[in-house]
């Protein structure tokens, strides 16, 4: 079975498959490029699948209770669905505050253009062989490693820590990751983006299939507003 762990990067998004025999990467431009080459039975993606009418998703709350002091800050809370709509950041922090009570953050806003592209795919593919699931890197890592881990992603330190929890389930990342970083610019690609997809790509070898929360509920959309890990 050949998994899909995908990641939103600079430079479009970054697709690590892995099955038995090998693993391997794509940067494709758009979310619908990538996802129309694959093979892969199962996709997990790092970016918000179902939006709530009020933000406020489930999902992510449990999601931060598990990560708990010092990674909880990872899991941003995503727009209410009638903010998606906005142009600009004034407009899209008023719409959501309307409709929500609160006020959206800037990384939220930045996130929009990925975001849209993702909801307007799974929408128009309703009915597709492809299961595409959310997922959140940092609740897989704690997943994995059975244990908070102690260094941020973005240090040397918290992608060696990170990379070596990988490696323990297929040799075969260290050499992906290094082949990633020395072909491509990190204006394209970042160190961190690599890890995540590695991780999403992986993670089904590290045991049974969870979703946070355990029943998760749909939007309006019929979208799962769910974050599967493996544990």
């Amino acid at each position: 079975m050949t998994t899909l762990g995908v990641d939103g990067c600079r430079g479009g998004w970054l697709g690590i498959s892995h099955n038995s025999k090998s693993m391997d990467w794509q940067l494709a431009t758009s979310l619908g490029a990538l996802l129309s080459s694959t093979r892969a039975s199962r996709i997990f993606i790092d970016i918000p699948i179902g939006l709530s009418t009020t933000g406020h998703r489930e999902c992510d709350t449990a999601a931060r209770r598990k990560l708990g002091r010092g990674f909880s800050s990872s899991v941003f809370t995503p727009p209410a669905r009638a903010s998606l709509g906005a142009q600009n950041y004034p407009d899209a922090n008023t719409l959501n505050r309307t409709h929500s009570g609160k006020g959206l953050s800037k990384q939220s806003y930045y996130l929009f253009p990925k975001i849209r592209e993702a909801d307007e795919w799974l929408q128009a593919s309703v009915g597709s062989p492809l299961q595409v699931r959310e997922a959140h890197p940092e609740v897989a890592f704690m997943a994995i490693n059975g244990a908070p881990l102690q260094h941020k992603k973005k240090t040397v330190a918290g992608f060696n820590e990170r990379l070596e929890l990988l490696a323990r389930l297929d040799v075969q990342v260290a050499q992906l990751a290094d082949n990633i970083l020395a072909t491509t610019r990190r204006r394209e690609i970042a160190a961190d983006d690599v890890l995540d997809a590695c991780c999403l790509a992986l993670m089904p070898l590290a045991g049974r299939l969870r979703t946070l929360p355990a029943q998760p509920t749909r939007d309006a959309c019929g979208l799962a507003m769910e974050i599967c890990y493996f544990d």
